[in-house]
């Protein structure tokens, strides 16, 4: 593979890292529209039913594509949805070639769209010496479009025994401030934030994305530094500790799993409207003998409050992730407590791991995942594609389960 084709693969790259958190359910796609070895535009996905990237590099092209190549960082699509086929538009753009790391997981493509272009006479370039670095921008719509459920990401800050607070519940602050802003950075990627209801009642939380509270050192301490990752080379992590292109502005969907004792107007987590509590159908009941039972009931109908069904926590996540997945969460960042974590981790929920282990030691406290846990070793689930990096004084350990 040419250097400078991967250079312009790898900007098609960033601009993808770029748009997740805006496109959702579509994949953040990033292109590269270059005629004579010159870049005559770029393009990234759009809001949903917006212009995907192929379209708006060819939309913002300064001269005519015709007899141009296009690196675009996913196949382009060949099925009519929201908007029409881009494999139709590069067509009948005249490009004369078409460089892509992976095909689109999502079954209606899956191929088709290098087909069309093919049949069309357009030359497709597979460029697998850069798949790894396409797939993993891509594993949250790869879990959302193959299983039906949002991406789960569990962020937690521990100490090196693996206790997220003390006995009496103290948590603040584990990590560093360093540490604490990339879990802003990652905030500003993610379509939701999952906690829960002790959280709320405990610590009234604003769950926003707060890039700006940081001092300037420590905004600039990535800017100078650049991270060495150790193990797995994550593309995903490589672009979140270097980027300097994140949304200050992002406002995930701020997810309650159960329903506080008390709820009131003011918490903060109300905010701008964009909130969902999730409890279990077999709560309904004891909602109806609260105080604030019209207030929930006002919840409900606004359809900022579900119930689901299980008889189990487990259950009720499964079910309830099936709501986000209809509401069109592709990455959810899981930031509840350890019950709550552990809930998800029965349900096998938990996609990718991302702990930040502080140099701290508790000696008891309350663990990151509070459960009851495997019988076995052999029985516990392997992690894969482990990545760890020093962010300041912690370290931050990224994996992924095996299924993701």
């Amino acid at each position: 593979m040419e250097t400078v084709d991967r250079m312009y693969m790898e900007r098609a790259l960033r601009l993808a890292f770029a748009g997740m958190g805006i496109t959702s359910p579509n994949p953040s796609v990033g292109a590269v529209l270059v005629r004579d070895g010159e870049v005559i535009s770029t393009g990234s996905t759009c809001a949903c039913g917006g212009d995907h990237a192929e379209v708006c590099a060819l939309r913002n092209a300064c001269s005519p594509a015709e007899g141009g190549d296009l690196y675009v960082t996913l196949e382009p699509c060949c099925h009519q949805g929201r908007t029409p086929p881009c494999t139709d538009a590069l067509i009948a753009s005249g490009v004369r070639r078409v460089f892509l790391p992976i095909l689109d997981p999502n079954p209606m493509v899956a191929g088709g769209g290098v087909g069309c272009l093919r049949s069309a006479g357009i030359e497709v370039v597979m460029m697998d010496e850069m798949a790894s670095e396409a797939n993993d921008l891509i594993r949250p719509f790869k879990k959302y479009i193959l299983h039906d459920r949002p991406f789960v990401l569990h962020k937690a800050a521990m100490s090196l025994d693996g206790r997220i607070a003390t006995g009496s519940g103290d948590s603040r602050w584990i990590s560093g401030e360093a540490s604490r802003f990339l879990v802003h950075r990652l905030r500003s990627l993610a379509d939701a934030i999952i906690v829960g209801k002790g959280t709320v009642e405990r610590d009234d939380p604003e769950l926003s994305v707060r890039l700006g509270s940081f001092s300037d050192e420590v905004r600039q301490q990535f800017e100078r530094q650049d991270p060495r990752i150790e193990g797995y080379r994550n593309h995903f992590l490589r672009l979140l500790l270097d980027s300097r292109e994140f949304n200050p502005a992002a406002s995930p969907l701020r997810v309650v799993f159960g329903i506080p004792d008390a709820l009131r107007p003011g918490l903060k987590i109300f905010g701008d409207g964009n909130f969902l509590f999730i409890g279990a159908e077999k709560e309904r009941g004891s909602m109806e003998r609260r105080e604030d039972h019209r207030f929930l009931r006002e919840l409900e109908d606004s359809k900022r409050l579900v119930l689901v069904d299980g008889e189990t926590p487990a259950a009720v996540v499964d079910n309830a992730l099936r709501v986000l997945h209809g509401r069109g969460i592709l990455m959810a960042v899981l930031e509840g407590g350890g019950k709550l974590a552990a809930s998800f981790f029965d349900a096998r929920a938990i996609d990718q791991y991302f702990y930040f282990i502080a140099p701290r030691i508790i000696g008891g406290g309350l663990p990151v995942l509070d459960g009851r846990g495997g019988d076995s070793i052999a029985g516990s689930p392997r992690l894969c594609d482990v990545s760890t990096v020093v962010i300041g004084e912690d370290l931050l350990y990224s994996a992924y389960d095996g299924i993701a």
